[in-house]
């Protein structure tokens, strides 16, 4: 009895995993697959409602070509000339864009002009003639009339283009209003208001395969949104003559029902086998997430520290800056080797980095708990001092420069540097920026290094002796 107890302790965990582990797998087709799937369609959904907006943002922004130009103010408002009109606006849009339509409508919403493309002509939308089609665009003109401004002085003027997507039977298009404007301003409107070009671009086609062909969708329709079957994936693009809401529709990927149906045949045939293998495939997994995350670790670890020495680079800065700052009394020094160019030509570049890597050494062990250390590149380092006066951080800098000033022992012989220091002044939690401590410590680094090897120079003593300076300056004025 006590054998079999022992042999059920250490095989029952085992049993327990693996039922749990085919309810698991029992359960999937329940849940999972359709959540996943479900998923994949939502992305799919909203990847493609963004780029349809795109679409059309890049459609009303080609119309600037003709709508933000002098030389239409003058024509079209200042006195309307029919066959300029129809030669520069008209036949060059129709002859050089998909827009297969295009109407003004000037100041006082009186229709000026229309053409029309020939090969459209018997089309749903287009056989109802311009005028119906200026109607269609009439909340479109509305909205353009509510956001026209005074002519600006300056500059080239923001294009004010709107747009919607109207479908009429199997027949989509892309109806914009985009109002004129003067570009350099040789001409302007004679009104308040500017005339309105009206264009109507066929997309039953294009919209269809720029979007299926873009993201690789499967049989990609237009119409009613209550005739298209729940299973497609639909985005909503126009609201048709009747009101009903038309979508652009189509077969979603279904990547997980599609594997278990794949899987299926296999799961039945190698039942006994999963068992089985069940802990051995979790242990692979949990494996080869664990391998993932360490991957994953080191990527950013690369990202953010120096290669050479391990101690966070630039990309850091900011972040452990604002980390520190909230504890307050944030010392900033900055620090740049004394004599280490000549390390470099006297034993070579190796010997100079791996004397950066003993420099660094001695900066993470020899600094308090919450100080952290980084490397700029070359021989320029910066350490970040948290919770401390600038007396402490001044002494500490000192002591650091003792430090870093005893001999290296390297594989080509033994050396020395020095180190100089250049310190910011404390940083409260509410108070100063990175970039402005940095560059306070900086300025100090530059005074330390013309003091001298070893000098360790506070940006507060810079700015006593400009005071200083100063008030002399001053008094001697007055005893002038």
């Amino acid at each position: 009895m006590t054998t079999r107890f022992t042999q059920f302790k250490l095989v029952g965990p085992a049993l327990i995993l693996i039922a749990i582990l085919i309810a698991g797998l029992a359960a999937i087709p329940y849940y999972a697959v359709e959540r996943l799937d479900a998923d994949v369609r939502e992305r799919q959904e909203t990847l493609v409602k963004r780029n349809i907006s795109i679409w059309i943002e890049d459609v009303e922004f080609a119309l600037t070509a003709w709508t933000i130009w002098d030389e239409s103010i003058a024509k079209i408002d200042n006195k309307f000339d029919y066959e300029w009109t129809d030669r520069n606006i008209g036949l060059s849009l129709i002859g050089t864009s998909r827009t297969r339509f295009a109407a003004i409508v000037d100041a006082d919403g009186e229709m000026i002009y229309s053409r029309t493309a020939d090969e459209v002509m018997d089309r749903p939308f287009f056989l109802r003639g311009a005028e119906a089609i200026a109607k269609d665009a009439q909340s479109l003109l509305d909205n353009i009339r509510s956001r026209e401004t005074p002519i600006a002085t300056n500059g080239i003027p923001a294009p004010v283009a709107l747009s919607k997507i109207e479908v009429i039977g199997t027949d989509a298009v892309l109806l914009t209003a985009s109002l004129f404007q003067p570009d350099f301003r040789t001409a302007t409107p004679r009104g308040r208001s500017a005339p309105i070009l009206i264009s109507a671009t066929p997309i039953a086609g294009s919209l269809q395969q720029f979007v299926g062909t873009r993201f690789i969708l499967n049989d990609v329709l237009i119409g009613p949104m209550n005739l298209v079957p729940t299973e497609r994936a639909r985005v909503a693009i126009a609201v048709g003559l009747n009101g009903q809401t038309e979508v652009l529709s189509w077969r979603p990927p279904t990547p997980a029902r599609d594997l278990l149906r794949q899987s299926l045949p296999l799961i039945s045939a190698v039942t006994i086998v999963l068992i089985v293998g069940g802990l051995f495939v979790t242990r692979l997994s949990r494996q080869a997430a664990a391998s993932l995350v360490e991957a994953e670790q080191n990527m950013r670890h690369a990202a953010t520290h120096d290669f050479l020495t391990g101690l966070p680079n630039r990309a850091r800065l900011e972040m452990e800056f604002t980390r520190l700052k909230a504890m307050g009394g944030l010392v900033v020094a900055c620090i740049d080797l004394d004599g280490f160019k000549g390390v470099n030509d006297r034993y070579g570049h190796a010997a100079g980095d791996e004397l950066l890597k003993h420099v660094a050494e001695r900066l993470r062990t020899h600094g308090l708990e919450n100080d952290v250390a980084f490397r700029l590149g070359g021989d320029e380092f910066v350490v970040f001092m948290p919770s401390v006066s600038m007396l402490e951080a001044e002494w500490r800098c000192r002591k650091l420069s003792a430090l870093l000033s005893e001999p290296y022992s390297l594989e080509s012989g033994q050396v020395s540097v020095g180190a100089s220091f250049g310190l910011s002044q404390p940083l409260t939690s509410v108070g100063g920026n990175c970039d402005q401590a940095l560059k306070q410590a900086d300025t100090a680094l530059y005074a330390a290094k013309a003091r001298g090897r070893g000098a360790v120079v506070t940006f507060a003593s810079l700015t006593q002796a400009e005071d200083t300076r100063s008030s002399l300056a001053v008094y001697a004025g007055g005893k002038m």
